[in-house]
């Protein structure tokens, strides 16, 4: 079930929105070009079946002194995007150059780019549009920016994965879940997402590593972050130190090994749950984690807790343990009935509750 199914739909009130929902809305794909005017800024807004489109067309113009100075942007190829009636051909800034003209000149990363020189780019190759910069001492690129500003949660799930498509237009999008989608062959490409999202939950979805999942280090603002059921192996270090608001990270019912130490060097966390994986060995760093009020390790094979655990880590307010392979005694873990009572150990009872 999308959510997003359940947002309120644009309705035209006059004659002009209804031409243009007319358009949208046809069964014919409409190519940009043909409902824009070449070369003009300004806004349309477009009714699709379940998303409002805001379309924003903005002119850059480009110039150099001689052939010979660099533009310094990189462009990806071009490729088509669908929104039911509205096919868009565009080009995407992958990079700038921090010292280059086009950053200098307003150009941007991620900025899409519909036509250069007047010329849409429609069945343009990367080189066809190389050619169309390295040519000429001006360069007048039409930047387009489709924003939907109702949908803050959206899910999806089995079959679902053109919807992927959408996210790059979802500019408020403020929690994303997918599910029951293989991605184990193509990878999670999330590059063009945005960077505002503060929760991601990506589970039974067949990735073994973090880095399937493309662009999840430009998620600066991220919170909360569930990759579970995944048979992950590995999580990388470079990309989880990107997520530096991160407070809550599960990666139950994986195929971790190892505990992830980099989690320890993640100074805002305060949840984490490894159920479920194959750890046998806490590491020493974890000490370090001075804001983590909630550790589940329940259905590992640990056969042992330091003691370290609950005396140094002065937030922690529960700690679960159940189905691992500890000695009897370990119940007794912190010694004084004072530092026991601070913490719920959940070792092999039924009681799931977490006591404050």
């Amino acid at each position: 079930i999308h959510r997003f199914l359940a947002t309120s739909y644009w309705i035209p009130t006059n004659a002009s929105s209804q031409a243009a929902r007319s358009q949208a809305t046809s069964s014919k794909p409409q190519v940009a070009s043909r409902v824009m005017s070449s070369g003009e800024s300004g806004k349309l807004v477009y009714f699709e079946s379940h998303l409002k489109y805001q379309i924003t067309t903005s002119q850059i113009t480009l110039t150099r002194k001689n052939k010979k100075t660099n533009w310094g942007v990189n462009v990806s190829n071009i490729i088509a995007r669908l929104y039911d009636g509205l096919e868009l051909y565009l080009a995407t800034v992958q990079s700038l150059d921090e010292k280059g003209i086009a950053k200098k000149m307003g150009l941007k990363e991620r900025d899409q780019i519909l036509e250069v020189n007047g010329k849409s780019v429609q069945g343009w190759q990367s080189e066809d549009l190389l050619a169309e910069f390295s040519g000429n001492l001006s360069v007048t690129v039409t930047v387009i920016s489709i924003e939907d500003r109702t949908i803050t949660d959206l899910f999806l799930m089995t079959n679902r994965e053109n919807d992927l498509n959408y996210l790059w237009a979802l500019r408020q999008l403020v929690k994303l879940s997918i599910c029951n989608i293989d991605f184990s062959g193509t990878g999670l490409d999330l590059s063009a997402i945005t960077t505002t999202l503060h929760e991601l939950i990506v589970t039974n979805c067949s990735l073994k590593c973090v880095t399937q999942i493309q662009g999840i280090g430009r998620l600066v603002s991220l919170k909360r972050l569930i990759l579970t059921h995944n048979n992950m192996e590995h999580v990388d270090v470079k990309t989880m130190l990107k997520l530096k608001e991160l407070t809550d990270l599960q990666l139950g019912y994986n195929a971790l090994k190892c505990f992830p130490a980099v989690v320890t060097r993640m100074e805002k966390l305060e949840e984490l749950s490894l159920i479920h994986n194959q750890i046998s060995i806490l590491p020493d760093e974890v000490v370090q984690m001075r804001s983590l009020e909630k550790l589940h390790l329940d259905n590992n094979v640990l056969t042992e807790l330091p003691e370290y655990v609950t005396m140094q880590l002065p937030q922690l307010r529960a700690l679960t343990l159940e189905n691992n392979k500890l000695a009897p005694n370990t119940t007794q873990v912190g010694g004084s009935r004072k530092t026991r009572s601070k913490f719920y150990y959940k070792i092999g009872v039924t009681d799931a509750s977490i006591a404050p």
